[in-house]
């Protein structure tokens, strides 16, 4: 005679159960986490694909934060090359007004406004580091305080010597010069103003009410000077602009980039969530289905059936 055996009808059923809730909790993991697996090894051969990408994905982010900051430097540069262009034509206008009316007074006033801002804004900072200081970003350009100091002192004792441009990396394989130093670009207008400053300090001077025919030929020669300095802040601002640009435009081809990479991972780390919801809806249809009927077979027996 065969025995008739149940014992093993609940454990099919617990074993339905724990696939059901193992289905359950996956696709409910999906769906809060958004990804196809938990780790780089669920993704198999496409593991290696995610992980050359997300290394291009970094360098690619860190080389958009640096032409990021290059803009933000170029932009703040700009605004100080403008100062400086615009004190030196006002100064230039000033004198040839002076020497039109034959009258000085206001000369070393002008001459104060002119350095003290070229100073300021070859000495503008970004955070601690010195705009126009080249590689030697951590001191002023402009060591000079006053115009007196200007006028005391060798040119190159006022203006900081020997620094090189600072070179930043903006993309793979291309660098970018992030702006001039000062001894490049106000040196010639630092001069015409110390040359005037001496003048108006030595035997032929003070500029008075009334110029001397000695005053006018100093102011007269220096107006040409004058130009050329202005020139040489608008060249600079110029190549800054030009340099803005350019940061511009590399910042766009890297968020190009970012977006693509994002979209090629993404393509393989992410799910489907429409689809995810259908099957979080079928396991958890199949799991209240599994428990329904392990609580049923749980409290059956052959000898239920017998009585």
């Amino acid at each position: 005679m065969n025995r008739i055996a149940s014992v093993m009808i609940p454990q099919s059923s617990m074993l339905d159960l724990a696939r059901a809730q193992k289905s359950l909790v996956e696709a409910a993991r999906q769906s809060s986490e958004q990804t196809r697996e938990t780790d780089l090894k669920g993704y198999g051969r496409q593991s290696q694909t995610l992980v050359s990408a997300g290394r291009m994905l970094a360098r690619t982010e860190s080389l958009r934060s640096a032409a990021e900051e290059v803009k933000t430097r170029m932009e703040i540069q700009d605004l100080a090359l403008e100062r400086a262009s615009d004190v030196m034509s006002k100064l230039r206008g000033g004198l040839f007004e002076n020497i039109s009316l034959e009258n000085g007074a206001n000369v070393r006033s002008q001459l104060e406004e002119a350095f003290s801002i070229v100073r300021d804004a070859m000495n503008t900072r970004l955070g601690d580091r010195y705009l126009f200081g080249g590689v030697l970003n951590d001191r002023p350009p402009v060591i000079a305080e006053s115009l007196d100091q200007l006028a005391a002192n060798p040119l190159t004792s006022s203006i900081q010597q020997g620094a090189a441009p600072q070179v930043v990396r903006i993309e793979e394989g291309r660098t970018m010069n992030v702006g001039g130093v000062a001894s490049d670009i106000a040196t010639d207008a630092l001069a015409a103003i110390k040359r005037l400053a001496e003048f108006d300090a030595g035997p032929s001077g003070p500029f008075g009410r009334s110029l001397t025919s000695a005053q006018s030929a100093a102011l007269q020669n220096e107006l040409s000077s004058l130009g050329a300095a202005f020139d040489k802040l608008l060249m600079a601002q110029a190549q800054n602009g030009r340099l803005l640009n350019d940061a511009d435009a590399a910042i766009k081809r890297h968020e190009d980039q970012v977006q693509t990479l994002n979209q090629a991972m993404g393509g393989i780390v992410e799910v489907d969530l429409a689809e995810v919801a259908v099957r979080l809806n079928q396991a958890q249809f199949a799991y209240e289905s599994s428990a329904s009927v392990f609580n049923i077979l749980k409290s059956m027996s052959l000898l239920n059936i017998l009585k």
